[in-house]
């Protein structure tokens, strides 16, 4: 087996090689601050896959952690809308490797930034299967925890069928039969978890006490942002941007787009309270919400159109059979 360098210049080289006697690398596909993924074949199925491996000079103890974190939850994840994870090792150097299903598409971020603010239909689509995803997870008593349109991958759809959701990165993840043990390795006193612009504020203040609506509250943040185009909180640099989630109450989403109808403005208002009790509390009510939603949208839309066909049609149309005038219909009487 080769090493984490020895894999990596030698992908770049397009001298493809094999990882643990199984997976042959054929090409770089993306690469961060902390390793790179690559695309390989599994000889052993013979498909396409995605090979992470994480940096051996990036791999301090807590991403080590949270890399067999993500390992060891995304893979006991089965559903649709969740990236899955099929193996996982460690290289001759010590960095360690994820194998995963093979994705052909884009993040929702980088969707939005190509896109703009999305249709009403579409954005509701899209975090309808966010949450099934995140229901399959919660079921377990996974926490994502890490929710952010990074994190959000939209594979390519064929031609009128729609795009396919899947969440990726759980190595953020806190599961409750290990929480205690997930944070001591994840955090140090003082500190927080996650992407400041998505975390709920009982996240962002650093509150070990929270459930799975801080999921629910990232994706009422995602949800507000694919409608109105916009950055829900911001600032120039990640305490800023803490103290904006902490103490700046959001518009609402029809200040900003006022064509957005309001069944759907008070549902992401929902979403996003701050206080987690009058948050949905579950992923699946959320989900129910958006979908009624959307049925309802639907109604109104058929109903419009309706009516712009009436409002279009001809003024000299006419029926093709006229009712008998008064006097025709005389004529046509029978003789007493």
């Amino acid at each position: 087996m080769r090493s984490g360098a020895h894999a990596r210049s030698e992908a770049v080289a397009h001298r493809p090689i094999i990882v643990a006697n199984r997976y042959e690398v054929v090409g770089e596909i993306a690469r961060g601050g902390c390793g790179a993924v690559y695309e390989a074949i599994d000889l052993d199925h013979g498909q396409l896959i995605a090979l992470k491996i994480l940096s051996s000079g990036s791999m301090d103890r807590a991403a080590a952690a949270r890399f067999e974190r993500e390992a060891r939850v995304a893979g006991a994840i089965h559903h649709p809308n969740v990236c899955a994870v099929t193996d996982a090792g460690t290289l001759e150097d010590g960095s360690p490797f994820l194998v995963m299903e093979r994705l052909y598409g884009e993040t929702l971020r980088t969707y939005m930034t190509r896109m703009g603010r999305l249709d009403p239909d579409e954005a509701i689509e899209l975090a309808v299967q966010m949450l099934s995803g995140l229901e399959a997870a919660h079921a377990l008593g996974i926490v994502h925890r890490d929710m952010k349109p990074e994190n959000v991958f939209i594979v390519r759809a064929r031609t009128g069928s729609l795009p396919l959701v899947k969440l990726l990165d759980f190595g953020m993840c806190r599961r409750k039969a290990t929480q205690r043990r997930d944070d001591h390795t994840l955090t140090r006193a003082g500190t927080v978890v996650g992407t400041p612009e998505y975390m709920a504020p009982e996240q962002a203040s650093g509150l070990r006490d929270f459930d799975l609506r801080i999921d629910l509250y990232a994706v009422g943040v995602i949800l507000y942002e694919m409608l109105t185009g916009t950055r829900a909180f911001s600032g120039a640099d990640a305490r800023a941007v803490l103290v904006s989630v902490l103490a700046r109450q959001l518009p609402s989403v029809r200040a900003l787009r006022p064509d957005v109808p309001l069944v759907l403005d008070r549902i992401v208002a929902r979403a996003v309270e701050r206080d987690p009790r009058a948050r949905y509390f579950a992923a699946a009510e959320l989900q129910h919400d958006l979908l009624n939603a959307r049925t309802t949208l639907r109604r109104q839309r058929a109903v419009r159109a309706q009516a712009r066909a009436r409002a279009q049609a001809p003024a000299s149309f006419q029926p093709e059979w006229e009712m008998p005038t008064h006097a025709a219909r005389g004529a046509f009487r029978r003789p007493a």
